[in-house]
């Protein structure tokens, strides 16, 4: 009897132990996926013109247009495979009548489409400002279907880019 005992310790220790991991069963002890919240900021340096032609000044740290109209683009890249977008806030100058209005896209490649996500535009002020929205559509995005971007228009000069940032969970 005294092996016996020596036998069945180890025995219900092993079963505890795979029984705690989940393995065969149900799954009852499935974890509960969190909802985890994040940040990217996209800087001014991100952002390309769409024609070899447009008239800009980008010094990494700001973005602006030299004179007149000119539009921009950013790629985004999200470190997840599918996150949901809560919110953009615009960092920027705007010190005349002109104005700067960033827009975020999701492009849908495989029907050659694309959603407007939010807009947000700067109004006259006398410093650097900052404006949000949480007013988000298509908030989620796949990245193996989907492609995120920012759009930038500059409608006069005098108006000045530093950054967007995103917020989203996953």
């Amino acid at each position: 009897m005294p092996g016996s005992q020596k036998l069945w310790i180890p025995l219900l220790a092993a079963l505890l132990f795979v029984g705690a991991l989940g393995v065969g069963g149900d799954g009852a002890t499935a974890v509960e996926p969190r909802l985890t919240k994040a940040s990217i900021m996209v800087p001014a340096a991100a952002f390309i013109p769409t024609s070899p032609t447009t008239k800009f000044y980008n010094s990494g740290s700001g973005v602006s247009s030299e004179s007149g109209t000119a539009n921009l683009f950013a790629p985004v890249s999200f470190p997840v495979p599918v996150v949901n977008i809560k919110k953009i806030t615009v960092y920027a100058y705007d010190n005349s009548a002109s104005q700067l209005c960033v827009s975020i896209l999701r492009t849908r490649p495989a029907d050659a489409g694309q959603d407007l996500q939010a807009s947000l535009c700067t109004v006259d002020g006398s410093a650097p400002q900052y404006m949000a929205t949480a007013d988000i559509a298509f908030r989620r995005v796949v990245t193996a279907n989907h492609g995120v971007y920012l759009g930038l228009g500059f409608y006069g000069s005098g108006v000045t880019l530093y950054g967007v940032k995103i917020d989203y969970s996953y």
